[in-house]
């Protein structure tokens, strides 16, 4: 892996201003392994925390084990809805194990070390199996024996416009981002928010969809039908339940359910987050729930028509196949 310090004059001058994390490019330079992506596909550079530069390397060699399961998105694109919907198909509904336990400790997040400092791969590593492993990082980044060992990987992704505005208010909760949903638009646009770029890592991981053990699921279509996006995980992981299990597990799996479930609302990592920057005061603010809105259409209420058409502009510029413009626009 190559690392790069960012150059963007703009970026570094109001990178303390805005609170930013202190982040690098993350360039990928062993990516041989990675199928279905074309034979000039060359991966772009990541941008990710320093601190990922003392574990990527023990990340690209972590043994993977068959029994693993995966689950992979750009951030916030319905990812923790779809963790607790994968834990509990491939558990036999075990809701009372569910409500025990933590998402975080269920379905621990791989490099969240490189934001908030824990040992976060030790953590995976020293689970027992099945192991259940949520990641943000682009198909070049993760482990190379995911490629060989080939466990089961969901993959959700979301379209373009509410991404931004769900990350920006996940930015000011955990990091106390201070700047304007404007200038993060303009960091989203520009590729400055961690784990960026946003059309590569949908792109890169819905190429995979044709193999036997990768799932590409959209968060809007689980909005519009929940039902429906549940079969398939149930189908791709061998599991069958009544259709009475199915409408208690969607009802399990709603918006307010969620908001309102201790065990996956990460209350508990809010809290923490906002005593470290004295913010406990903003506890009660809505926006500074990790389940916020839960809205397909929400991101309406915070963009400016201009900003809406910029980001449009920004995809419309990028994707050229009427195919792929479909899964962001």
């Amino acid at each position: 892996m190559e690392y790069t310090d960012v150059t963007d004059p703009e970026y570094l001058a109001t990178r303390a201003e805005f609170n930013e994390p202190d982040c690098f490019w993350v360039k990928p330079t062993d990516y041989s392994m990675v199928p279905n992506q074309g034979q000039e596909w060359k991966p772009l550079p990541c941008f990710l925390p320093k601190e990922y530069a003392s574990m990527a390397q023990r990340i690209k060699n972590l043994q993977v084990k068959p029994e693993d399961v995966w689950i992979a998105s750009y951030p916030k694109s319905g990812t923790t809805w779809t963790q607790e919907m994968m834990w509990l198909i491939c558990n036999d509904l075990d809701y009372a194990g569910a409500r025990a336990v933590t998402l975080d400790e269920r379905f621990p997040f791989l490099e969240i070390g490189s934001i908030i400092g824990n040992d976060s791969v030790k953590e995976v590593e020293e689970m027992k199996s099945p192991r259940f492993i949520k990641t943000h990082l682009p198909v070049a980044l993760i482990p190379d024996q995911f490629w060989t060992v080939k466990p089961k990987l969901v993959y959700v992704y979301r379209k373009a416009k509410p991404v931004p505005v769900s990350f920006y208010h996940h930015y000011q909760t955990l990091t106390g981002y201070r700047g304007t949903i404007e200038q993060f638009v303009k960091s989203f646009i520009n590729d400055r928010i961690m784990f960026s770029p946003y059309h590569e890592h949908v792109l890169e991981y819905h190429a995979l969809q044709g193999l036997d053990n990768i799932l590409v699921i959209n968060y809007e279509d689980m909005k519009k039908d929940l039902k429906s996006t549940v079969f398939k995980v149930c189908s791709f992981f061998n599991k069958t339940y009544t259709e009475d299990q199915i409408q208690q597990l969607c009802k399990h799996l709603s918006f307010d359910s969620m908001k309102n479930n201790p065990s996956v609302n990460y209350d508990h990592l809010v809290k923490q987050m906002l005593m470290l920057s004295n913010r406990l005061h903003e506890r009660d603010d809505a926006d500074r729930k990790f389940i916020r809105k839960g809205e397909v259409d929400g991101w309406k209420s915070d963009l400016t028509e201009d900003l809406a058409n910029k980001i449009d502009e920004w995809t419309r510029s990028k994707i050229k196949s009427p195919e792929q413009l479909k899964l962001f626009l």
